[in-house]
């Protein structure tokens, strides 16, 4: 959907300034592969970063190499993020744990976190996200200039439609990767529960840091979700990943459901 919104947008812009709309789309475009292949090359900075090898972590680095040959996919690169946040990401065949991490969670639920992040890389999420998210770049780049200089109103109506049409549907496209990389983790990871456990461990610690009751006198964390997860309208138009609730309550009703497959 993501690509048909883009391409209505080049269209849109074809239409409006002919030739130069031509010339304009295929600079974009250039641009969203240029930046791409950027991404590609950045390296992350060793002071912040450590690669774990086996003698590093034989635990966290079997587990995951067990899942990644469950999932099918090359052994990721491990790296620990010198960070008190408890957070984990991926980028192209990579997983990124920080030290948070360890810090409240057991180490099925770490592996469990880490089964999350190897659907990532096995869905091709680490492909898409950037890709789609430069994208808002570039169509924001060619609404902007059919705004500022065409001549029909109607035009520039559609044009600012589509260009808020793609940003919304962008955030529901990532809130279904989130749900796709976690079924993926129930399948290959060796505690399922362990990451509703992860999560539920996650939701507590961010209650606790947004409290201002109770002291962290060592942990100055930023956090971005808002203390009150109940879904609603602006959730699912501007949130970029579903709540805790509604992953714990999906994994609840996958694992289940397997069991009940299993016993049958």
């Amino acid at each position: 959907m993501l690509y048909w919104i883009f391409l209505l947008q080049v269209i849109i812009t074809v239409i409006t300034f002919k030739k130069m709309g031509l010339f304009l789309s295929l600079g974009v475009l250039t641009w969203l592969y240029l930046m791409y292949r950027l991404s590609l090359r950045l390296k992350l900075p060793k002071d912040r970063y450590s690669k774990i090898t086996w003698e590093d972590m034989p635990w966290l680095y079997d587990g995951i190499a067990r899942m990644a040959n469950r999932a099918r996919i090359p052994m990721p690169t491990i790296y620990i993020e010198d960070s008190p946040i408890p957070t984990a990401y991926s980028f192209k065949n990579s997983i990124v744990l920080s030290a948070g991490l360890f810090e409240v969670l057991s180490e099925d639920e770490i592996l469990a976190v880490a089964a999350h992040e190897i659907g990532h890389i096995k869905n091709g999420d680490t492909v898409l996200f950037p890709i789609s998210r430069y994208g808002q770049y570039g169509i924001g780049v060619l609404s902007g200039a059919v705004l500022l200089f065409g001549s029909s109103f109607h035009v520039k109506l559609i044009s600012l439609t589509t260009f808020v049409a793609y940003s919304l549907y962008l955030h529901k496209f990532l809130r279904k990767r989130e749900f796709r990389a976690d079924n993926v983790a129930i399948r290959i990871a060796e505690v399922p529960y362990a990451l509703k456990n992860a999560l539920e461990e996650l939701k507590y610690y961010e209650t606790m840091v947004n409290s201002k009751d109770i002291p962290l006198p060592t942990i100055q964390p930023q956090i971005d979700r808002k203390k009150d997860e109940k879904l609603n309208i602006t959730t699912l138009l501007i949130s970029t990943h579903p709540t805790y609730e509604e992953r714990i309550a999906r994994i609840m009703a996958i694992v289940d459901m397997y069991r009940i497959f299993e016993f049958s």
